[in-house]
Order: structure tokens, then C-alpha cells, then sequence
């Protein structure tokens, strides 16, 4: 089980390993339900740290434009478990956490307390 909290913009957030260059460096991703990716990295985390490049995508983003960004395979611990993933690199300075990675777990997120739950 993975406890996070949401933040002081009301985004829910959870703690989350990185694997880079073999070691784990943890952050606080932002769980993001409108990408239905895996994750979403800061370019610069993913170039530095390793992470095989894999090419380019199109993507949509939420204004209805498309853009390309590019995509890593990494590796990371997700609810003690480690996991390879596929990552769109960005440039945004946050990390976001993807539907395809809590597909087969159960997301509670409480407004009210600001707690979240990945079972």
C-alpha cells in the first residue's frame, strides 16, 4: 500500500522511487488520471539518470493540441515493487503518475482529509 496526501493546489501526490543510474532517488509524483500512460519525467531526470531512449511519440494534450515529446524505458519502485516503465520525457519539473501504472490497483484520494490511498 502506497499512502500520499494532496498538496496545497489540490493535487493528489505519492511518494515514488526512481531508478537512476542504479540507485533509487525518491520524489513525490503527482497522480495525473488524465494520462493514461505510465509516467510522465522531467527529461533532464530521465537523460541523466540512464534511462534507454526509446524515440519520439505524438501525443494529445488536454488543449486538443498534439505534441511530440520523447519516450524512455526506466525503471522504478512502485508499492515496493519494481517496475520497468515507459516514460514521456518533458519539461515540466514534476512527475506524474499515469492510469497504465495503477490499472491494477484502487486509487482513493479524500478531498476532505487530504489523504491518499493506492491499495
Amino acid at each position: 500500500m502506497l499512502q500520499g496526501h494532496v498538496n496545497r493546489h489540490g493535487e493528489p501526490v505519492v511518494p515514488l522511487s526512481l531508478i537512476l543510474r542504479r540507485r533509487p532517488v525518491q520524489v513525490l509524483a503527482v497522480i495525473d488520471t488524465g494520462c493514461n500512460g505510465y509516467l510522465s519525467v522531467p527529461r533532464k531526470l530521465a537523460q541523466q539518470g540512464g534511462w534507454r531512449y526509446l524515440g519520439k511519440e505524438v501525443f494529445e494534450i488536454a488543449t486538443g493540441q498534439s505534441v511530440e515529446q520523447p519516450v524512455y524505458l526506466g525503471e522504478i519502485m512502485f508499492d515496493h515493487t519494481r517496475v520497468m516503465v515507459y516514460a514521456v520525457g518533458t519539461n515540466a519539473v514534476d512527475v506524474l503518475i499515469g492510469t497504465r501504472l495503477l490499472e491494477p490497483k484502487t486509487l482513493t484520494i479524500n478531498f476532505q482529509t487530504k489523504r491518499v490511498k493506492i491499495v
